[in-house]
């Protein structure tokens, strides 16, 4: 996505690309909040087993950032087309 320009691609490609990545952020928010909520009753159920994974998972977040400001960019270049 990053080596092709937005301005060159067609909108069918475009819509493609944005429910591509809408399906990514969405999956990837329900996998996190799944193990967030399964790090919570290891937290409260088995106390210090769960510590270590409360790092990783405070950082997973962080890494969706990039698919989200692609989605913002992409959403910009068909809100121009469609307003020309």
């Amino acid at each position: 996505m990053a080596a092709e320009k937005l301005s060159k691609l067609d909108f069918s490609e475009l819509t493609k690309n944005k429910a591509k990545l809408k399906a990514l952020i969405i999956a990837g928010t329900i996998v996190w909040l799944f193990l967030m909520i399964c790090v919570i009753y290891l937290f409260v159920f088995k106390s210090k087993s769960a510590i270590p994974f409360i790092a990783i998972l405070t950082a997973i977040p962080i890494t969706f950032l990039p698919a989200v400001n692609s989605l913002t960019q992409i959403n910009k270049e068909i809100k121009s087309r469609n307003q020309n």
